[in-house]
């Protein structure tokens, strides 16, 4: 309101007034409550509202820092953890390979290589047409019987 006094008239007479006589009205039995406050003015609730939004956006950024600092310590802890398991894998084989040494059960190149070679399975040869006809009555005979 431009003026003082017309504001505290209509705070006056509407506070605890019924907004809506209507009962389709989605407002019907609500009532105003409506209050004079001196010396206030817009500004101070603007003010307020963008000093909350600054602290919440404040709050936001310092636990997004503190969320990738974390998350850079856990992988930094996770590749040192792979490096270390690694390293213990080559003692590991370092030892079995002297130890086969000491023992004498060092393969060589060709041994290593024969033991990578797949096993072939046998088969059987198919059954040519020129064959007698004794083989093939007995042949069927088994595979009915």
């Amino acid at each position: 309101f431009a003026k003082k006094k017309v504001a505290r008239h209509v705070s006056a007479s509407l506070n605890n007034t019924p907004i809506s006589n209507y009962k389709r009205n989605a407002h019907c039995g609500d009532l105003w409550n409506l209050k004079y406050l001196r010396k206030f003015q817009w500004s101070h609730l603007t003010e307020k509202v963008a000093y909350e939004r600054r602290v919440r956006e404040q709050k936001l950024r310092v636990e997004m820092m503190q969320a990738r600092r974390e998350n850079a310590a856990y992988s930094k802890l996770v590749e040192t953890g792979k490096k270390l398991d690694k390293i213990e894998e080559r003692k590991r084989k370092r030892k079995r390979m002297e130890k086969e040494k000491r023992d004498g059960h060092v393969k060589t190149l060709e041994e290593k290589s024969n033991s990578n070679k797949r096993r072939k399975p046998r088969q059987t040869k198919p059954l040519q047409e020129g064959t007698d006809k004794a083989t093939n009555k007995a042949l069927l005979g088994s595979l009915v019987a």
